[in-house]
């Protein structure tokens, strides 16, 4: 299959046990399909290779029907899905420039977001580009491959934003044009706010 971005490989985040929302809020259905399928849509076509990395057998099963690889494991935290998610993607893809990680509960992302994101990271592919709206950072986020490495040494429950932290120097901001976009769902409040927003299916 011909893709856009031929060097970026797109690691999905998908392990969150969504203890505040109450339920597995990825399988929560957005007009009409879980809301895992959101990212997997706009994602399809773009990147090298796509990963799902889940501790969820109900999200692998969706990943096996569309043929996406998926990494199921039973860590608890999310440095365990960074790393694990690092290293299958260098297996998959060992020439990647770039890591593109994705979490599964922004339903508003839009398909443009990522392919300004990443034409950002092909014009600097030695600098750390970031989603923001205005000063607010959000994700995904695309990592030169140089950090891979450390990617797969976080601290406990850390993700890759630490180093967005620690390297401020090296992040571009890419702009979203909605605030809304970056918006992820965690608890109940953030459905009810994402069903003022748009149409909203169970």
């Amino acid at each position: 299959m011909n893709v856009k971005y031929s060097k970026i490989a797109c690691i999905i985040l998908a392990s969150g046990v969504a203890r505040r929302f109450g339920a597995n809020k990825l399988l929560t259905a957005i007009d009409g399909a879980p809301m895992l399928q959101h990212i997997l849509d706009i994602s399809k076509g773009l990147f090298a290779k796509r990963i799902v990395v889940t501790r969820h057998k109900e999200i692998a099963e969706i990943c096996a029907q569309q043929q996406i690889p998926c990494l199921l494991h039973d860590k608890p935290y999310l440095s365990d899905t960074v790393r694990l998610g690092t290293a299958y993607i260098k297996q998959l893809l060992p020439q990647a420039e770039g890591l593109l990680f994705a979490v599964a509960d922004q339903p508003l992302l839009q398909k443009a977001s990522l392919i300004r994101l990443a034409e950002s990271f092909l014009a600097q592919p030695q600098k750390i580009h970031r989603l923001y709206y205005e000063e607010t950072p959000g994700n995904p986020i695309i990592f030169p491959v140089k950090f891979a490495n450390v990617l797969r040494q976080l601290p406990q429950d850390k993700g890759g934003s630490v180093l967005t932290k620690k390297y401020p120097e090296l992040v571009v901001k890419v702009p979203v044009q909605d605030i809304n976009e970056l918006l992820d769902i965690d608890t109940q409040q953030d459905k009810t706010k994402l069903e003022r927003l748009r149409p909203y299916s169970e």
